[in-house]
């Protein structure tokens, strides 16, 4: 059986080129006669690289129905990752080609990216790393320099939009710090026992963290109206999808202080436009990560196991 992977540069740099350790894709290697590697494939490439393929595997690449059509030999598709939004699932399903993801393999990461966030936001480490790298404690006319303010999480309010995997593990950090969890409704959504309204819970929080996959029901769920029902001292993290989040309407928001901050590790367009509203130089308390909270290292193994896994089910 011959299988191509087509974005392996997704998975880290797998030719060892960096400090960080190396992706090992050798579960995966094992799993095919033919195995070939390709760092990234542009659209006009696919059906060179895949025409005698009895499996792809991607994490991002395109596969449309007019592409699929094309390729008489192909099997099943491996995704490296847990969304499939990229691939065509009706068109699959017609050609019998079977398609697979992995689930859960990045919860501890992206729950600990979000506490990131939410502890930066605190302590504003990373503000006060900038005041010394640019010598301003060395200037100091006291042994401390504290030129921004410094909370505690403990008995903070935390509302999570989203109680999957990882909001789960987000509730469990943030009780380890001693915060309150509130657990909100997404509109439109059955209410579950443990869930207060999205309009109950806003006031409330402190931090608001986004959890939720992106539905018909979620795109711009956070808008105008969402931020005008939080506290002007709280903030928003978001490491979800960013469609969640109506950019606009969180720059504006931002700027007036309608909120006190916001941390993304999504946005709408990835990588961004360079006139993503978001970035513009005079949005305040923002801090963007460039789609990082899945990519641990052992993220990463857990992936490459769970497709090895699911390859050897389907040989």
């Amino acid at each position: 059986m011959r299988a191509v992977f087509l974005d392996a540069d997704t998975l880290g740099n797998w030719q060892g080129k960096s400090h960080q350790p190396i992706a090992d894709l050798s579960p995966l290697a094992e799993c095919f006669d033919d195995f070939d590697v390709y760092g990234l494939t542009k659209p006009e490439d696919v059906l060179e690289r895949c025409k005698d393929a009895d499996v792809i595997l991607t994490n991002k690449v395109v596969l449309d129905g007019e592409t699929l059509k094309e390729l008489p030999k192909l099997k099943a598709i491996q995704l490296a990752a847990t969304g499939m939004n990229n691939i065509d699932l009706e068109a699959a399903k017609e050609l019998n080609i079977q398609c697979f993801n992995v689930a859960d393999y990045s919860t501890f990461a992206v729950a600990q990216l979000t506490l990131q966030f939410m502890l930066n936001f605190a302590t504003r480490a990373c503000e006060h790393y900038q005041l010394t790298a640019q010598g301003a404690w060395q200037k100091s006319r006291m042994f401390t320099l504290t030129d921004f303010p410094i909370m505690e999480l403990e008995g903070k309010t935390l509302a999570l939009v989203g109680y999957g995997n990882i909001g789960q593990k987000v509730e469990e950090l943030a009780k380890a710090f001693g915060m309150k969890v509130i657990v909100a409704n997404i509109p439109g959504r059955p209410m579950r026992d443990n869930q207060t309204t999205l309009e109950d819970a806003l006031p409330q929080a402190d931090f608001v963290s986004l959890h939720c996959p992106l539905t018909d029901e979620t795109k711009d769920l956070v808008n105008r109206d969402f931020f005008a029902q939080m506290k002007s001292t709280a903030y928003l993290i978001n490491t979800a999808r960013g469609p969640v989040i109506n950019e606009e309407d969180l720059a504006k928001a931002l700027k007036n202080k309608v909120i006190a901050g916001a941390g993304l590790d999504v946005l709408s367009v990835e990588p961004p436009n360079p006139d993503n509203p978001l970035l513009a130089t005079d949005v305040p308390n923002i801090a963007i990560t460039p789609h990082i909270a899945w990519a641990s290292h052992e993220a990463k193994q857990r992936l490459i196991q769970g497709m090895a896994e699911n390859m050897a089910g389907f040989k």
